[in-house]
């Protein structure tokens, strides 16, 4: 088995427990994993608001640590220092999307690191609930092109689960072929640009850092995992994980509640 040297794990769902926690069994790993010199990579949906406590909570912030963001449109350095890898929507997809969502009667908001913007009126619970975990305040804007000089990576449709169901499976296929769209929650769907993932930014940060695809682990348990664990040396299902991403996985370990990701970087990185 290949040494591995670089960790790539999700957060929600993943690293974080039912009650929005990191255990001592996973903070223990995370950190027994850096002190052995491996690279362990936060790799999320979320902005970076979103996840400055979760990295500062397990004493990843500095110029030689990195955190992916944006399901994969954005890769730097967790002081924010040196940007690895960034790939925003272009503007003539975003408005494809916009389009669809108006159609559709669905809430879409776009999200910079600093606020989320909608041109929606009336949002949904979820909306809030989105905003909130992501700690991103939620400005509503009158024209569309007020965001024209918001660097914003993605755009996102949130709302039920049946509806965010049905509004995916609507989705022109033309729209589809051209972007990234993906499920990061039950509750939303994201369009992003079509070459941003997970996955390629993991190995466009392991490229930087000298690491071969095959010395990569990644760790995670929704659809928008899928990437970077198909192109990890190790992929590692949750076991609370979704299908897709059990079929792709080389292994499972436990689920979130049971401190899934400490046990497989003990078993797969730490051989204990």
């Amino acid at each position: 088995m290949n040494t591995i040297k670089l960790i790539s794990i999700d957060i929600d769902g993943t690293l974080l427990n039912d009650s929005r926690e990191i255990t001592p069994a996973v903070k223990k790993a995370v950190t027994e994993a850096t002190e052995a010199g491996i690279y362990v990579v936060i790799t999320t949906g979320r902005p970076a608001t979103g996840v400055k406590k979760v990295i500062s909570d397990l004493g990843l912030v500095a110029n030689d640590k990195y955190v992916i963001t944006h399901n994969g449109g954005v890769a730097r350095s967790t002081d924010h220092a040196t940007d690895v890898y960034h790939e925003s929507l272009p503007w003539d997809l975003f408005e494809e999307a916009l389009a669809y969502a108006q159609k559709e009667k669905a809430y879409l908001q776009v999200e910079s690191d600093e606020y989320a913007y909608t041109l929606n009126r009336e949002s949904n619970v979820f909306v809030a609930q989105e905003n909130y975990v992501v700690q991103l305040p939620l400005k509503t804007i009158d024209s569309v092109k007020e965001l024209k000089d918001v660097p914003f990576v993605k755009a996102m449709i949130i709302g039920e689960e049946d509806e965010m169901d049905r509004v995916q499976a609507s989705v022109p296929a033309d729209l589809k072929n051209r972007a990234n769209v993906v499920r990061s929650t039950p509750n939303n769907l994201e369009f992003m640009n079509k070459i941003a993932s997970k996955g390629k930014a993991m190995l466009a940060l392991a490229d930087k850092l000298g690491i071969k695809p095959e010395e990569t682990m990644a760790i995670g348990d929704q659809e928008n995992d899928v990437t970077m664990i198909e192109a990890a040396g190790i992929g590692v299902a949750m076991g609370n994980a979704v299908p897709l991403i059990k079929e792709t996985a080389n292994v499972e370990t436990t689920d979130n509640n049971h401190d899934g990701v400490a046990n497989a970087i003990n078993k797969y990185a730490l051989n204990k």
